[in-house]
């Protein structure tokens, strides 16, 4: 299953780390354990996991992080997927914000820099 899919259909809002399986265990995708997502973000196509939507989910992982290993958001959701020798890039998807007009009869859609 694509990372897309797994977390369309299993995660809603967590904090999510991407790891891949290393010998002995497993590390992370961009470098940093402190590197993690929101997983809405990353089907949005809005985050810097979003060029991973597309690689299989190998699994999951629980990573325990001992008290004062300085990393953050020890709770993130660690997923396992598979490592591309060339990885795609995705461009980035503009984010949008909605509000009603003066007349409240229309939404209107700006895209944020």
């Amino acid at each position: 299953m694509k990372l897309g899919e797994f977390i369309k259909n299993f995660s809603h809002n967590n904090v999510i780390r991407l790891v891949y399986p290393a010998k002995g265990g497993h590390e992370v995708v961009l470098g940093d354990w402190n590197d993690v997502s929101m997983d809405h973000e990353v089907t949005r196509g809005i985050d810097k996991f979003r060029h991973y939507v597309n690689n299989e989910v190998l699994g999951l992982a629980t990573i325990c992080f001992p008290p004062g290993s300085g990393v953050l958001h020890t709770e993130a959701l660690n997923i396992v997927i598979e490592k591309l020798e060339n990885q795609p890039f995705i461009e980035e998807t503009p984010r949008q914000k909605e509000h009603f007009s003066e007349n409240n009869l229309e939404i209107i859609r700006e895209t944020i820099n």
